[in-house]
C-alpha cells in the first residue's frame, strides 16, 4: 500500500494533499469502459496493476486480466500471442520496464505487424523515482520499429480518444504519457485523432513549436513568452512520433524559418531528429533545433529541478529560441548582397 506514496500524514497514513486524477486513472477508466463493449479486448500488466490504473478492471473483468509478474518480456511475446488468435491485447507497462521487451516488441509484435496496444506509463522524466525509472528512451526505439505507431496526447481527454483510436488499428500502436496529474488545459482543442496527423494549436509564422505530448503544457506557456517578446509562434500538437506529419512540415517550409521540436525523450533517435533528416534531405528548408534530454542518465530529483537542469523548462527554451532567432537573424545580415 506504501509503494511510491505521496507525502502523508505518519498517524493516520493518509496524503498531505488531495489527490487528482492522474493519466494513468484516465487510462483504466477508459480502458475498462471499452472492454465493456468488446469482449476481444484484455487487460495486461507486470507486477503493477495498480500504478498503471488496472484496478477496477482486474476487480470488474478477472477472466480477461492478466498480471504476468516482472517478466515485461513475456507480457510483449503474450500479446503477441493474444492478438494472433483474434483478442485485442492492450499492456499497461512503465517506459522504463518496456525497455525489457525490447526484442520481443521487434520479433513478436512488429514483425508480424500484430494489433497489440502498449500504454507506456511513466514516459519523460518522472522526478523521485531516480535515475533508473526516467522514461526517456521509448521514442527513439519504438519509432525505429516497422508496423509500429508512436502517439502522445497533450492531455487528460486527449488520452482517452487515442485508446479508443489504437483499439480501431489492425497494426501495433504505442501510446506514451506522463507520470502523475493527467494535464486539463486546452481542453477546447479536441480535433479527432487521424492516423499521422498533428494538431495545430495556434497558427503563426516565422517560428514553429512542435511539441510531442506532455511538453505541449510547456509549449504553451513559450509561445506566451515569445509573443511578449514580440513574435508569432506557431504552436504544434504533434500526436504522431510515428508516423511523421510530411504534409504539416512541407507547410511550415512556407513562412517558417526556424523550427523547434520539442520531447521529453533522448535526443539521439528521437522526434526531433527525424524531423531534422526530413528537412535536411530537401533543398530550401527551415533551420531545425532540438529541446530533448541530452546523452547522459538523468539523475534523482524533482520533475521541475530536473527540467531546468536538462533546459527543457518553459523559462529555458523561451532564452533558447531567442538566442537561436538572435544568431539566425547575424547569420542572414552577414550574407553578400
Amino acid at each position: 500500500h506504501f509503494h511510491g506514496t505521496p507525502p502523508f500524514d505518519t498517524a493516520t497514513g493518509k496524503p498531505l494533499r488531495a489527490s487528482t486524477r492522474s493519466f494513468s486513472n484516465v487510462f483504466g477508466d477508459t480502458l475498462l469502459e471499452l472492454a465493456r463493449q468488446d469482449p476481444r479486448i484484455c487487460a495486461i500488466t507486470a507486477a503493477m496493476t495498480s500504478g498503471t490504473g488496472l484496478t477496477e478492471f482486474s476487480k470488474e473483468l478477472p477472466d480477461r486480466f492478466f498480471d504476468v509478474g516482472i517478466a515485461e518480456g513475456h507480457a510483449v511475446a503474450m500479446a503477441g500471442g493474444m492478438a494472433k488468435q483474434g483478442l485485442i491485447p492492450v499492456f499497461a507497462v512503465y517506459s522504463s520496464f518496456l525497455q525489457r521487451g525490447f526484442d520481443m516488441l521487434i520479433h513478436d509484435i512488429s514483425l508480424d505487424k500484430l494489433h497489440a496496444v502498449f500504454c507506456v506509463d511513466r514516459a519523460g522524466l518522472v522526478g523521485a523515482d531516480g535515475q533508473t525509472h526516467h522514461g526517456c528512451f521509448d521514442l527513439s526505439y519504438l519509432s525505429m520499429m516497422p508496423n509500429m505507431t508512436v502517439m502522445a496526447p497533450k492531455n487528460k481527454w486527449e488520452l482517452s480518444d487515442m485508446l479508443k483510436f489504437a483499439i480501431r488499428q489492425k497494426s501495433p500502436v504505442a501510446i506514451r504519457y506522463p507520470r502523475g496529474e493527467a494535464y486539463t488545459g486546452l481542453e477546447d482543442y479536441r480535433a479527432p485523432i487521424e492516423m499521422g496527423k498533428a494538431e495545430i494549436l495556434e497558427k503563426g509564422k516565422e517560428i514553429a513549436i512542435l511539441a510531442v505530448g506532455n511538453m505541449v503544457r510547456t509549449a504553451v506557456q513559450v509561445t506566451e513568452n515569445l509573443r511578449n517578446c514580440g513574435y508569432e509562434p506557431t504552436l504544434v500538437n504533434i500526436r504522431f512520433v510515428k508516423p511523421l506529419d510530411m504534409d504539416l512540415l512541407e507547410i511550415l517550409r512556407e513562412d517558417h524559418s526556424l523550427i523547434v521540436t520539442m520531447e521529453e525523450n533522448v535526443k539521439s533517435g528521437g522526434f526531433g531528429e527525424q524531423v531534422m533528416t526530413y528537412y535536411g534531405s530537401r533543398l530550401h528548408s527551415p533551420a531545425v533545433r532540438i529541446v530533448a534530454i541530452e546523452d547522459k542518465f538523468v539523475p534523482h530529483g524533482s520533475v521541475e529541478d530536473l527540467m531546468h537542469q536538462q533546459q527543457i523548462d518553459s523559462a529555458s527554451v523561451t532564452e533558447r529560441i531567442l538566442r537561436w532567432k538572435e544568431e539566425q537573424q547575424k547569420s542572414t545580415e552577414q550574407l553578400p548582397e
